[in-house]
């Protein structure tokens, strides 16, 4: 982070056309989040822990008809089922609710995140990532940085300078079945040990943009989705991060690492020796 931050890096950043939308969009699906009903109409996916409400859909539904009236060329992948196809090359990559368990017990750590890539070679081209209760917006475009709107005020980030694996505070996440969850417990054991201390907020996006901000040293987790991480990780490579799967693999679902460069290789040779990208 620094104390006198680059504004004209700024300017330039918030004026990229395809950001500006996305903040917009996603400063309009916070404020219809707050506004939340008595009844969140909660319902189940894939196990009995993972939630959906009302509040989900609808905030999809808000995104996907911004991006439609304003890109209506662009394709969109949301993660409560959308999925429209285009014609431009580019892809919108939407989270509504990153973070829906914390949203529905009212734990401050739930975000919309809304991202876009290139079809062609799955790079990231823009993310957003808006953490409505704490009023942070997170933004990044490539080759232009990654700042945060702290209640108005822009500040550009930077991973930290942790280089000791013992001194860094590592954020991770759980996945929804028994069987997953199982291995990931087997997983952190051996991590615990070697690390600082381990958080585990309860959203992928905000996650990685601790990383961004030096917050977290490090993150990991096996079974993110492509809506959970195509905004933060941009966020945090333009910040400095490093970001990979194991054994050479890129990031998926089987396991992302996002990490500052000091600790990224020593990190990832732990999680390849216990295979953390099993079940």
């Amino acid at each position: 982070m620094t104390s006198q931050p680059n504004l004209t890096s700024y300017d330039a950043l918030i004026s990229e056309p395809n950001l500006a939308l996305a903040m917009k969009i996603a400063t309009g699906a916070g404020n219809l989040l707050l506004d939340r009903p008595d009844d969140l109409g909660v319902t189940t996916k894939s196990t009995a822990t993972d939630v959906v409400t009302l509040m989900d859909q609808r905030a999809e539904a808000f995104i996907v008809a911004e991006l439609s009236a304003h890109r209506p060329d662009d394709a969109i992948l949301g993660e409560e089922g959308a999925n429209k196809s285009g014609t431009s090359g580019f892809q919108w990559v939407i989270d509504p609710i990153d973070g829906t368990v914390n949203y529905l017990h009212k734990v401050p750590h739930w975000c919309v995140s809304i991202g876009l890539m290139e079809e062609s070679t799955g790079l990231a081209m823009a993310g957003v990532v808006y953490v409505p209760v704490l009023d942070h917006m997170y933004i990044s475009s490539r080759g232009l940085g990654a700042w945060v709107i702290d209640a108005g005020k822009p500040r550009e980030l930077k991973v930290s300078d942790c280089s000791e694996l013992s001194q860094a505070l590592m954020g991770t996440g759980f996945g929804y079945s028994n069987t997953r969850r199982a291995s990931q417990a087997r997983v952190l054991q051996e991590v615990l040990p070697k690390v600082a201390d381990i958080r585990r907020l309860g959203s992928c996006a905000i996650d990685l943009c601790l990383v961004a901000e030096g917050v977290l040293d490090g993150y990991y987790e096996r079974g993110v989705n492509a809506w959970d991480h195509a905004a933060g990780e941009l966020i945090a490579r333009e910040a400095g991060a490093l970001s990979s799967g194991l054994f050479g693999n890129p990031i998926g679902n089987d396991m992302i690492v996002v990490a500052n460069p000091a600790i990224h290789g020593e990190l990832v040779a732990i999680l390849e020796a216990n295979q953390a990208d099993r079940d």
